[in-house]
């Protein structure tokens, strides 16, 4: 728009200027001199003149055209940039790299003050979360990738890379279909029946407490975490 502005004011500026010039000949020329060479040169000098102008409005319009052109292809542009963007966003969200949030389930689990979690408890709800359509689920704030694990040493369980005591209460949170909503609790009181039934569990004394959650948020996995460490990997080139 600026450009267009400079543009209009330049060819006004010189079709005025070359108005007065026309102008100032005209006058100078003595009606009792003026004979029929200096006629003649005149003519020539209007025709010029003329010409030039002609020139000037055609590579007016010229230039208007090209800057035409120029904000067509920049609105192109960032269009293209902008599906560009949304790709890279929808990408981020699903590899986890995003903080995202939605109705959902949150799972409590906690057991006797003499027993220690087990990690397989942990990765039977989760797989079956999985199973029901999660979308997104954290163990204790820490967001599920592909290249999660979940494992126990002594004391700890193992997830990302990071520790969390085994004493302690665990909490999973996944985002699932509200539609679903009846389905997936139901599924999830069976669940957890079937775990605390289970005779290797029972003396640690489970207490397995579920809702659902309007507004459940997920954090997004850490860039730190070693479920997305990618220093080691080099892309392949494609075959042609």
């Amino acid at each position: 728009m600026k450009n267009k502005l400079i543009q209009t004011i330049v060819i006004t500026l010189i079709c005025i200027l070359l108005g007065i010039l026309i102008s100032l000949q005209l006058k100078n020329v003595n009606e009792d001199n003026v004979t029929e060479s200096n006629l003649e040169e005149i003519q020539y000098k209007l025709i010029d003149y003329a010409n030039k102008n002609a020139e000037l409005n055609t590579r007016n319009a010229e230039l208007y055209q090209y800057i035409s052109q120029l904000e067509n292809n920049f609105a192109e542009g960032n269009a293209y940039i902008d599906s560009i963007i949304k790709e890279k966003e929808r990408i981020a969200i699903f590899a986890g790299l995003r903080e995202v949030k939605n109705y959902g389930v949150a799972i409590e689990i906690s057991c006797s003050a003499e027993s220690l979690i087990r990690d397989s408890v942990i990765r039977t709800f989760v797989n079956d979360l999985r199973a029901l359509g999660a979308q997104a689920i954290s163990v204790n704030d820490e967001r599920l990738v592909a290249t999660s694990e979940i494992r126990a040493t002594s004391s700890s369980i193992i997830i990302n890379g990071n520790g969390y005591n085994r004493q302690d209460k665990f909490i999973i949170k996944a985002i699932t279909d509200p539609i679903k909503e009846a389905y997936v609790l139901s599924y999830l009181e069976t669940l957890k029946k079937s775990v605390l039934s289970d005779a290797t569990l029972r003396n640690d004394q489970y207490d397995i407490r579920f809702q659902a959650v309007q507004e459940l948020i997920i954090p997004a996995l850490s860039e730190d975490s070693l479920a997305f460490k990618i220093d080691l990997l080099t892309a392949a080139p494609s075959e042609s």
